[in-house]
């Protein structure tokens, strides 16, 4: 077994040779270039060069050159280097786009391999438990991307996906660059500006940060030009859930993105397997505090969809769950894990679509991404839930688990709409929606961000929502925009292999899904 910092370490020495050698076959091309226009140099000119010194010479030299680079700097670029970063607690995606300046013509896409997280964002030599090295991830993120024939310094734009919250107190409104919190990955991060840590790597970059939740709900508006609003339910270490709702006058003068992680916090559910869920909330006299993993409530008759449809309750379906003792563990099959997952998300997005229609109305489509989200491809098409306005007032009246994403015979009374659930056909096609939504969100300008509500956990991730108004650069339409920038993610996607056997397993449960309809 190789001691801790070995790999890194070799992998550093071979970077730093690679650039030394690099810099040699640069200087033996530009010497070859340098006799060629020697050899072409008038008489006159050849003979009074001749008779300079050699310090002289240098510095003509360098000032010529310097002066020329300056001038292919300023001169007007018709491409620009845009790469996408969508930092998982897994897995760190990435997506190289050569984008037409101005978005007016098709650009060229080039997916980068996805790498482990653990590699570009922490550092093995650390004695602490926690390896989390966001400070030195910059050049670990510069020697990647060499190993790929990309070179940093060449990026115009670059563009992260944030697994968390990114601060809005910030001075630069413009464009937020700094890290609030990562629930799902190292204290570390906190504070963390994306910006300054990236500005000797990519020198000439304009740095953004989003969290990741956005950058979902911009990949569907991105792939999704006709929807006027849908809801985003993303299954991953923690579900998250985020809504798109575009220009209702059909101009497309703004896109409103938005992240509400209170309503997976604070919405439960009804759970109709005896496996009940672990975690949970505890309520004491100084307010709400989150329970350890440990602790557990099973069977249970209801939950939390924070704790219902997690990473932990996942795996723990499977019996694969390290982190918990075994009698927590149902061990399951793959089948009847995946029709378990299946209902909970059944009742989960029936919850959270009445959720979304008591702020914007009801939604067309609800789009669920995630690594654990393909399980449920083919069981889960289409949400059921009773329009609020005309939900019947007398609470003993109402068929038990109204109001907890369950279901009842319909009534006289009560109107109860359908919306169509679509599911990503598989973990790689669901990884390009966020790439996609970052690509995207370069089109536009940030015009207004508010950040309604109270945050009762005090933790930067569960605040009542926060609502991102994005308005499309140089006056143009979003449809305009969107037409475009379609055109550049028309490459085709190579597929992925399975991360483990779970993941394997959830490929083989999926089927076909069906396509609901919306219909009150």
């Amino acid at each position: 077994q190789n001691p801790p910092g070995l790999t890194s370490t070799i992998l550093a020495a071979v970077c730093s040779q690679a650039r030394r050698l690099r810099s040699l076959l640069r200087r033996c091309w530009l010497g070859a270039r340098l006799l060629l226009a020697a050899l072409r140099l008038p008489e006159a000119a050849c003979e009074a060069a001749a008779t300079l010194g050699t310090e002289r010479l240098d510095d003509s030299l360098q000032r010529t050159l310097g002066r020329a680079a300056e001038e292919e700097e300023d001169a007007p670029k018709s491409e620009e280097l845009v790469l996408a970063i969508d930092v998982g607690a897994t897995r760190t995606k990435l997506l190289l786009c050569a984008m037409t300046v101005g978005g007016r013509g098709p650009g060229r896409v080039r997916r980068l391999p996805p790498v482990p997280t653990a590699r570009l964002w922490q550092n093995p030599a650390l004695e602490s438990e926690d390896k989390f090295d966001p400070e030195g991830a910059p050049a670990r993120v510069r020697d990647y991307l060499l190993t790929c024939g990309v070179v940093s310094s060449r990026l115009g734009r670059l563009v992260f996906a944030v697994p968390g919250t990114v601060d809005l107190a910030t001075e630069d409104r413009s464009d937020y660059t700094v890290v609030k919190n990562t629930p799902s990955m190292s204290p570390r991060f906190r504070g963390f500006d994306f910006k300054l840590a990236f500005r000797e790597v990519c020198p000439r970059a304009k740095v953004s940060a989003v969290p990741d939740g956005l950058a979902a709900a911009l990949g569907v508006a991105c792939e999704n030009r006709q929807l006027r609003s849908a809801l985003v339910l993303i299954l991953g270490t923690a579900p998250a859930v985020a809504t798109l709702f575009r220009d209702p006058s059909g101009k497309g003068r703004f896109v409103e993105v938005a992240i509400w992680q209170s309503w997976v916090w604070f919405t439960k559910i009804r759970l109709d397997d005896p496996h009940g869920y672990c975690g949970g909330l505890r309520v004491t006299k100084e307010g709400l505090r989150v329970k350890p993993k440990d602790s557990h409530k099973i069977p249970h008759h209801q939950a939390r969809i924070r704790f219902a449809l997690d990473v932990l309750t996942w795996e723990r379906l499977h019996g694969a769950c390290a982190e918990l003792p075994p009698h927590t563990q149902p061990s399951l099959s793959a089948e009847a894990a995946a029709k378990v997952w299946a209902a909970r998300l059944q009742r989960a997005v029936d919850a959270l679509a009445e959720r979304f229609h008591s702020v914007y109305g009801p939604p067309e489509e609800v789009h669920v991404l995630g690594g654990n989200a393909t399980a449920a491809r083919g069981l889960v098409t289409a949400a059921k839930y009773v329009v609020p306005e005309s939900r019947n007032p007398n609470p003993r009246s109402r068929p038990r688990g109204a109001g907890m994403g369950g279901t009842s015979a319909e009534s006289e009374e009560e109107l109860w709409q359908r919306v169509p659930v679509r599911v990503a056909q598989d973990d790689a096609t669901q990884q390009q929606v966020a790439l996609r939504g970052l690509l995207y969100s370069s089109h536009f300008k940030l015009k207004q961000v508010s950040a309604p509500g109270q945050d009762p956990l005090a933790r930067g991730w569960t605040r009542g929502g926060e609502i991102y108004m994005y308005v499309p650069k140089d006056g143009r339409s979003e449809k305009e925009v969107s037409a475009d920038f379609v055109a550049d993610m028309a490459s085709p996607v190579e597929p992925q292999q399975p991360r483990c056997a779970i993941a394997a397993a959830r490929r083989r449960t999926a089927g076909s899904s069906g396509d609901g309809s919306a219909s009150t």
